[in-house]
């Protein structure tokens, strides 16, 4: 008799607390290789896992994008060789209207005044080429993560 009694306290103590416990369904979505925020000055909204909500994108290709950096890098630097391909990631607030309104710098290995004028390069390259990120059909402003390769050969500088 004891132990049926604690069975039913042990399976009521559960039910209850289960459905006390706030759940949170998940819809279906798609997957994504990252996380993509709008941000704006109050919140963060993430759309990562949102059907309705399309990232920000360059017209130009990744690689295109590496070489004209690259061409632009070098001649600001003449006199500065790279030993080594140089990874640099960009954080970029793209408008609503696809301009460039900030460029920040999340990772490099570059000097600091290198790294100024690379934030100008790629505001400068990517200029007129980004289409801006929409949620349900309408144009919003976000933030963009774009990592680019500073190349050791570039042919045709």
């Amino acid at each position: 008799m004891n132990t049926r009694f604690f069975t039913l306290v042990a399976l009521l103590l559960v039910a209850s607390i289960s459905y006390a416990q706030d759940k949170t369904v998940i819809p279906k979505h798609t997957l994504k290789p990252a996380t993509v925020c709008a941000r704006s000055n109050i919140d963060t909204l993430e759309f990562t896992h949102n059907k309705e909500f399309r990232p920000a994108q360059c017209r130009i290709e990744a690689h295109q994008l590496s070489v004209a950096l690259t061409k632009h890098f070098y001649q600001a630097f003449p006199e500065r060789a790279l030993k080594d391909d140089i990874n640099v990631v960009f954080e970029l607030q793209i408008e609503a209207d696809g301009t460039v309104s900030s460029v920040s710098i999340l990772r490099s290995q570059l000097k600091s005044e290198e790294n100024d004028k690379l934030r100008e390069l790629v505001s400068t390259v990517t200029s007129d080429n980004w289409i801006p990120a929409s949620y349900k059909g309408n144009k919003i402003s976000s933030s963009h993560t774009l990592p680019v390769i500073l190349l050791v050969k570039v042919n045709d500088i």
